[in-house]
């Protein structure tokens, strides 16, 4: 339960991100917004480790604050 639950508290920080980076739109260069997403990042990762993988749901979000980052990377 403590790892299903994990993986819920990942999925919910990673969509939290995403509609953060969908706010500021692809041309702001927020140093904390850039910080944010690291940290979501590096968030995620931990919790694929420790539960041993993502649910479905929570690949999306992945996959979703990836797909922004790539976008915000190639409009700078």
């Amino acid at each position: 339960q403590i790892k299903f639950a994990s993986v819920k508290l990942a999925n919910m920080y990673m969509k939290r991100v995403a509609m953060e980076l969908q706010y500021m739109g692809p041309l702001n260069k927020d140093l904390a917004l850039e910080y944010m997403l690291l940290q979501a990042v590096r968030f995620a990762f931990r919790i694929h480790q420790f539960a041993g993988g993502f649910d479905t749901e929570t690949m999306d979000a992945f996959e979703e604050l990836r797909n922004l980052v790539h976008v915000r990377n190639s409009t700078q």
